[in-house]
């Protein structure tokens, strides 16, 4: 069954005042995010949103990102506080032609809802006929890429690529909604274009908002910058101010400071990226205004996460957590010394052995 306490399905304006479960106070459902800018960053993303049917606690969200965002990270954040979290990046002709890594993206356990499943293609059909096939899986929301600068990506003409044809993306946003027929709602990531300067997505967004999106959600660089540069939230104020429907902020956000700003720029809810690897307790440190959780507790969560990859993924997530332990050692998680025997360890036993070490010694 899809979601869970932390998700709602219901018809829009029909939600009265709740509490979650983490004990985060939530308010009224909002479908704008007006509501929300009137509070402190920890109060304002505790505002109940509402994306089409779908009511989400928080609105402090984890980002998709391609190589990361497996299952237990994602269990991992909704642990501390995310309102919802994303797949990896999923290639919607891989679902289409059966591929068995990609169909392995579709996995999703209980306790990760609300979950959103990115896809990405440039066929409308393809990209339909995998939202579908999202949503049997468990999805209840579907994202759309359309912000990805890999070139390989955007050689097919899918991610940052339809910011530059505007046909195409307006006609994968009319055929997935039309797919999904209200089941989930339709979210779409973009950038701010493809080229250096460009502001293509102000033009772009409201016609994907009247094929059916639910909401925008906005990485304001152009595809060219790749992560170069600032994020421009000066663009999130605009489109803010020019959708009817809710623009989550997602760039150089890392913590209440850059949250409150996006937030009094309108938008109506804010995506973590790159800042909460290493660093799950950032959604806890900012919904509730508290510092990070002491080192003890930080490295049990480290451990019960490190013992997911390896339930889910065997030897092979050495090589996965070889990607997060600079993350771990930036949050002060773990020492230098103890980082540079993680990255030599070569087995899971090596890896539970060295944690283990972190703890006696703390």
């Amino acid at each position: 069954m899809r979601g869970s306490e932390a998700a709602h399905r219901d018809a829009p304006g029909r939600h009265g005042d709740v509490a979650d479960r983490d004990g985060v106070a939530a308010g009224p459902a909002d479908t704008s995010g007006s509501s929300a800018a009137a509070l402190a960053p920890g109060g304002a993303l505790s505002v109940p949103l509402v994306l089409g049917g779908l009511r989400l606690d928080r609105r402090l969200f984890m980002a998709p990102m391609a190589g990361l965002t497996i299952g237990p990270l994602r269990r991992s954040v909704r642990r501390w506080g995310a309102g919802l979290v994303h797949t990896e990046m999923i290639s919607a002709c891989g679902i289409h032609y059966g591929n068995r890594r990609t169909l392995d993206y579709l996995r999703c356990s209980p306790d990760e809802h609300p979950i959103g499943y990115q896809i990405f293609g440039a066929d409308p059909d393809i990209m339909a006929a995998a939202a579908a096939a999202c949503l049997q899986a468990g999805a209840d929301v579907i994202d759309l890429n359309m912000a990805c600068p890999v070139r390989k990506v955007l050689k097919t003409g899918a991610g940052a690529a339809l910011l530059d044809d505007a046909s195409r993306a307006t006609a994968i946003v009319t055929a997935v909604s039309g797919a999904l027929a209200g089941a989930a709602p339709v979210t779409v990531k973009v950038r701010s274009g493809v080229r250096a300067g460009e502001i293509a997505v102000l033009d772009l967004a409201p016609r994907l908002v009247e094929a059916g999106a639910a909401a925008v959600t906005l990485h304001p660089r152009s595809a060219a910058q790749l992560y170069r540069g600032a994020a421009d939230h000066e663009v999130t104020r605009r489109l803010a101010a020019l959708l009817p429907v809710p623009v989550i902020a997602s760039g150089d956000i890392g913590d209440a400071a850059a949250c409150r700003a996006v937030l009094d720029a309108g938008a109506g809810g804010v995506m973590l990226a790159r800042a909460a690897l290493g660093r799950p307790w950032l959604f806890t440190e900012i919904l509730r205004d508290v510092s990070p959780p002491g080192l003890q507790a930080r490295l049990q969560e480290l451990a019960r996460f490190v013992a997911e990859v390896a339930a889910e993924r065997g030897e092979r997530g050495v090589g996965y957590l070889r990607q997060l332990w600079p993350r771990f050692r930036r949050s002060g998680t773990l020492t230098r010394e103890q980082s540079m025997a993680l990255m030599g360890a070569a087995t899971v036993s090596e890896v539970t052995a060295l944690l283990t070490a972190a703890r006696h010694a703390c």
